[in-house]
């Protein structure tokens, strides 16, 4: 009778207290542009959120970082300088031209350099060409700290890369919004990209320096050959060859205005916003006429992959990390898994906080996260714990797979049911109360469930579920046949052999050439040490130079 009437209780709380989605007002402009408003009356500034959908999952392998350019590249900063649209000899855009021609001239003529070292060298005629050409753009900016349009005014901006969009947000008082549309609207007319070879540079070294990373090592392996798997840093010789004018062409595709839905959350209306609205992101061209709002075919995500294992050595300590392969958002348990991920998860209050950190003693910290990298299509759902001292990994996993067990087996205690759904009533209370979360939750469910109603929905579809529907979900997703885990050896860098490490290195980027599933690449590399270890230490030196030389110059 207490389970029944705390359940009861719970049910009345989340009723009477979840907030209610803020009337949206909803305009499709002419040119296929989305625009929700919510109108806050008394706010002094708007919140803006541009969504384009799309994001990393649909770059072409040759254009692989794109997203993550345009993020830094064209939303990184607003000059004047970039919203010039003039052409000619002198003008920006005449010298970034002249500079994508003096990058690419050099960056032949370094692989040149690799493949004949004798013979005559450009290298520093082209950078010497390059230095003078950098000085003449930089020339044409100024470099005062409040020369970006929008800090001069007060405003916060912020773009990110996702696997599902690009997110763009931007906050400036009520009294500049005419002033923000124009800017905005200049800016995806023009697509200056002044600073893409920085741009370019900078993400390019940020990839070297981070090397291999934990959860795309993860993720390579539970979504082989899919774009949610895809490890930027096995397409560095791509991005590097990457040019100003390619980026260019994809973002006029990325960008249309179809593909973008732009929320609003401030002191107007609608019908107070329209006409600057229409003014300017209603000039943008169309895209296609026919077939242009269509999404590309991706390739599916095999369902009998089974269960998967990896193991890596990675900087830093030990951890362990298990994934479940999970349906995208709009599918009907996706919200089961969700109060499911509450239940293991939710903070130090969470199941597997209590037992494995508290109670047991086995691991420092435990953490829940869905749908990684998106929910668009379908995702990981991803435990991750690091063992405490004293204990190992096979101890921290053995426990993490007794909670799954007891979830989907044993009765759901009334208390956590009603602790995983205060959990969710407080965000949707946070979400409802600060504008930028509101503008980015119904973005990010337009870009990943298709319809941003679908963030009311699922509010409504979340009081209707029970204790059986979570652990029904869980017996049909957290399965061994949706599983991959990683364990994450730490490397003290004592005692190993500098040339089986070398060796590792090599074959590791041979098989990333050849090899789309992270998994067989393992196994491959793993194989072929063991083979070697065999050999003598001479022998081991000549097959490393063999397997060398087929490596790209720009991997050796």
């Amino acid at each position: 009778m207490r389970r029944l009437a705390l359940l009861l209780l719970a049910a009345l709380s989340l009723q009477a207290q979840a907030p209610h989605l803020a009337e949206v007002q909803e305009r499709r402009l002419a040119n296929g542009l989305r625009v929700l408003v919510v109108e806050r009356r008394g706010l002094g500034a708007f919140h803006a959120a541009l969504v384009f959908r799309g994001g990393r999952a649909e770059e072409a392998p040759a254009l692989a970082g794109a997203t993550d350019l345009l993020a830094r590249a064209l939303y990184g900063a607003t000059w004047p300088e970039d919203l010039d649209a003039a052409k000619g000899a002198g003008s920006l855009d005449a010298l970034l031209r002249e500079e994508e021609g003096l990058l690419e001239s050099l960056r032949l003529e370094q692989l040149r350099q690799r493949k004949d070292p004798a013979g005559g060298s450009q290298l520093p005629a082209l950078g010497a060409n390059l230095w003078t050409l950098h000085e003449a753009v930089r020339a044409r900016f100024s470099h005062a700290p409040l020369t970006d349009v929008y800090a001069a005014r007060g405003g916060r901006w912020a773009a990110s890369a996702g696997a599902d969009a690009l997110l763009v947000e931007t906050e400036l008082p009520t009294a500049d919004f005419e002033f923000w549309c124009r800017t905005e609207a200049q800016r995806l007319t023009v697509l200056q990209l002044s600073r893409f070879s920085e741009a370019r540079a900078a993400l390019v070294a940020e990839l070297r320096t981070r090397g291999a990373q934990s959860l795309g090592l993860l993720q390579g392996a539970a979504l082989p050959g899919h774009p949610y798997g895809r490890d930027l840093a096995d397409h560095l010789p791509a991005l590097e060859a990457m040019r100003r004018s390619d980026l260019q062409a994809w973002a006029r595709q990325a960008c249309r205005p179809d593909r973008l839905t732009l929320v609003l959350v401030g002191g107007f209306s609608l019908e107070t916003a329209l006409p600057p609205l229409e003014r300017y992101f209603g000039a943008l061209p169309a895209g296609p006429a026919s077939g242009g709002s269509e999404d590309p075919l991706l390739p599916e995500i095999p369902a009998d992959l089974g269960d998967r294992r990896i193991q890596a050595t990675l900087g830093g300590g030990s951890g362990l990390l298990v994934g479940w392969r999970i349906p995208p958002r709009p599918h009907r348990d996706h919200l089961a898994l969700r109060l499911a991920a509450r239940l293991l998860g939710g903070g130090p209050s969470g199941r597997l906080a209590q037992r494995l950190v508290r109670q047991k003693v086995l691991a420092q910290s435990v953490e829940v996260r869905m749908d990684l990298p998106g929910g668009r299509l379908p995702g990981l759902l991803v435990i991750s714990a690091v063992p405490a001292e004293g204990h190992s990994l096979a101890e921290v996993e053995g426990a993490v797979h007794t909670e799954i067990l007891r979830l989907q087996q044993e009765p759901i205690a009334a208390e956590d049911w009603q602790r995983a759904l205060t959990q969710i009533d407080v965000e949707q209370l946070r979400v409802q109360d600060e504008p930028a979360a509101l503008a980015r939750a119904l973005g990010l469910a337009w870009a990943e469930a298709g319809d941003w109603r679908q963030a009311e929905q699922e509010l409504q579809r979340l009081r209707n579920l029970g204790p059986e529907a979570v652990q029904a979900a869980a017996r049909t997703w957290l399965n061994p046949s949706h599983r991959t885990t990683l364990w994450l050896q730490g490397d003290s860098g004592e005692g190993q052999d500098p040339l089986e490490a070398e060796t590792a290195r090599v074959l590791k980027a041979l098989a990333a050439t050849r090899i789309e599933d992270l998994a067989q690449r393992e196994h491959m590399v793993s194989e072929g040490l063991r083979q070697l270890r065999m050999l003598s230490i001479e022998e081991r030196r000549r097959t490393l130079k063999l397997l060398e030389a087929q490596l790209a110059p720009g991997k050796r």
